[in-house]
């Protein structure tokens, strides 16, 4: 009887405690959010200065849009594929998800299963290869006294400064290294949950207390 009755509230405590996982990761994932979209906000309003100066000629012209430009793309582009992927404001085509409900209640979720999977698989192919690029990137070749060189940007960044390579590759390696971890962990989290409420059901717990934590996790999260 003692066992019985502490299964329930162990169930809780584990799902309460993925929740608050969960809503950590999410509280991350929004800051970097808000940082990328500033970032690219204030990009707009740099090239939109450039233009006008360009144009009008009325300031003083500060150069290197280009490469301003693509090193906070590389940053604001794929630091906040985590957070676009679990607040759900990527794009999604969802043309066959209709037909597959009415095929199949089960048809739908296997389609949103594959579709996070296929982000996982994808983000975990690009991180990997922009990890070797890092890496070659860093140590292009040995001069004679046995020192690696790295490779340098073709464009001055201020005055005679020929920025690194591999800092802005190990910058996208790790926006797409956090898309993958996104990817897999929300899948664990799922998978564990689902079996949590098994366990908490077979227990002879009442789901409804598992599906209030859900609501707060997801009410503290904000997605």
């Amino acid at each position: 009887m003692t066992t019985q009755a502490a299964s329930p509230r162990v169930t809780v405590t584990l799902t309460r405690a993925i929740n608050k996982i969960d809503a950590g990761l999410d509280f991350l994932y929004r800051i970097l959010g808000y940082i990328c979209g500033t970032m690219l906000l204030l990009l707009g309003l740099y090239i939109t200065y450039q233009v006008i100066v360009r144009k009008f000629g009325v300031g003083p012209v500060l150069g290197n849009q280009e490469l301003i430009g693509g090193y906070i793309l590389a940053f604001a582009g794929t630091w906040a594929f985590s957070y676009s992927l679990r607040t759900g404001s990527h794009v999604r085509i969802d043309v066959l998800l209709p037909l597959f409900s009415r095929i199949h209640p089960y048809m739908r979720s296997t389609a949103d299963w594959l579709a996070l999977a296929s982000v996982g698989f994808f983000g975990l192919i690009t991180a990997i290869k922009s990890w070797e690029e890092v890496a070659e990137s860093k140590c292009i070749r040995t001069n004679a006294e046995g020192i690696c060189e790295p490779a340098l940007s073709n464009t001055y960044l201020i005055g005679n400064f020929l920025p690194e390579l591999w800092l802005v590759q190990m910058i996208v390696a790790v926006g797409f290294s956090m898309l993958a971890f996104t990817s897999f962990q929300w899948m664990l989290s799922m998978i564990v949950r689902g079996l949590l409420e098994i366990w908490h059901k077979s227990s002879g717990g009442d789901i409804a207390e598992l599906a209030q934590e859900q609501t707060v996790q997801e009410a503290a999260a904000g997605v």
